[in-house]
């Protein structure tokens, strides 16, 4: 599940900041911003937010300040983190349960609506 979610997380983002583009930007730098956003992987809150301001700074400090409530960071982490150890063999040595993952899955979906949102303003 985990790695799902990853993959959620990564093609959501993604996705919002291409469309994003595709609306804003004239053609040629809608293009190029969309192939420069299939290099994003695995992105741990920090590379979401450092993305959210090379759109716009604002943007940035509402994602930051929307990301630390409610565990949310965290969440969004620990769903890459630990992706990571299962594509590397190392699942075992997490402590994951079927629950944990489902607040971490809620919690993501919420920074995903709101990137989304903050795209569609």
């Amino acid at each position: 599940m985990c790695v799902l979610i990853a993959g959620l997380i990564e093609n959501s983002a993604r996705a919002s900041y291409t469309d994003f583009a595709g609306r804003a930007a004239s053609a040629p730098v809608a293009k190029h911003t969309a192939s420069v956003l299939t290099e994003l992987r695995n992105p741990k809150t920090e590379r979401l937010l450092t993305l959210a301001g090379r759109f716009k700074n604002e943007w940035r400090i509402e994602l930051e300040a929307f990301a630390t409530e409610n565990g949310r960071r965290e969440a969004v982490d620990a769903i890459m983190s630990n992706r990571h150890l299962i594509a590397h063999g190392q699942g075992h040595n997490s402590n994951l349960s079927l629950a944990t993952v489902e607040g971490y899955f809620v919690k993501s979906v919420e920074v995903l609506e709101f990137i989304e949102g903050q795209c569609y303003r």
